[in-house]
């Protein structure tokens, strides 16, 4: 795995900066500068794998009408004469890791992001496609409003605004093609039952340069943002911080010798086994009772 490079205030070089990086920052700026700079990274999610697979068959199936030149049934059931797009770099700005990229005019900022799919009209101008798959009882027909659905929007413009950097022509007319499986069968029969929807979406990238100049700001400021109101990361750590202050228990002691946790000693008689991280050691207290031991260099203690 590749190392995590670290912005340093002042450096020359662009700062590598990914789509949903300048989404973390817009979420939480606090979660963005600790990671960004500091290496410290908030607790990871759980993958979506459905998604993802539903995605992989989708773009092999969008691939089939690309070769062929023709614009997609669902494409041309909409009205739409739109055809996937072909490009030698198509596999690379599809790659997670790779993206689309541009290097910011200022030279602060090297942004990254990596599209679905991307379609064409007979003048040769692009329109950005995003696949979504989620499962409920009816199928989505067009976007909500607010939380993750703006973020949608957001991912859509960036890709929009990194093509355009790349000197294409492109529509500010973006897709969704949102497949939802609906729940509606009795039964499930190693089988789910997907309907598909097109949604158009007329973007706007305007923000996403003033965007980038807060970002370069909270990256050399001096002092680590304050804690977003909603982001729940920052909730959890705040108040833990405060209840584990207030029970002199934020610094869990390390043995001086070989660098290992140690387990804090409980004194008197307990009526339970001690908890884990914490060691029984009788009644017998003086002035001079240590607070922890370090079971690696007390192997009597473990008996």
């Amino acid at each position: 795995m590749a190392k995590t490079v670290l912005y340093v205030p002042g450096q020359t070089e662009p700062f590598k900066l990914s789509r949903s990086k300048i989404e973390e920052f817009i979420r939480c700026p606090r979660c963005f500068v600790l990671e960004a700079r500091h290496g410290i990274k908030k607790p990871g999610g759980v993958p979506f794998t459905l998604n993802v697979a539903v995605d992989n068959q989708m773009k092999k199936e969008f691939d089939i009408y690309r070769s062929k030149g023709e614009p997609h049934p669902l494409v041309a059931a909409n009205g739409l004469s739109l055809v996937p797009f072909s490009h030698p770099e198509l596999d690379t700005w599809r790659n997670n890791f790779k993206g689309v990229t541009a290097t910011t005019p200022d030279n602060r900022f090297l942004i990254t992001g990596a599209v679905d799919d991307i379609w064409c009209d007979s003048a040769g101008e692009l329109a950005v496609v995003d696949y979504k798959a989620t499962g409920r009882q009816n199928a989505v027909v067009e976007l909500g409003v607010g939380g993750f659905y703006d973020g949608y929007r957001r991912q859509m413009e960036i890709y929009q605004w990194l093509l355009r950097q790349n000197d294409f022509q492109v529509s500010d007319t973006g897709y969704r093609v949102y497949v939802t499986a609906t729940q509606k069968q009795d039964t499930f029969d190693n089988s789910l039952h997907f309907e598909s929807n097109l949604i158009s979406y007329e973007g706007n990238a305007t923000w996403i340069e003033p965007k980038l100049q807060e970002i370069y700001e909270a990256l050399n400021a001096h002092e680590v943002p304050g804690p977003t109101e909603d982001c729940d990361v920052c909730s959890f750590f705040d108040k833990r911080a405060v209840f584990l202050d207030e029970q002199d228990d934020l610094i869990w002691p390390t043995c001086e010798k070989c660098g290992h946790r140690m387990e804090k000693l409980v004194y008197g008689m307990t009526d339970r086994p001690a908890a884990p991280g914490y060691a029984d050691q009788g009644c017998i207290v003086s002035e001079g009772s240590p607070d922890a031991v370090c079971r690696n260099c007390n192997p009597a203690e473990q008996e």
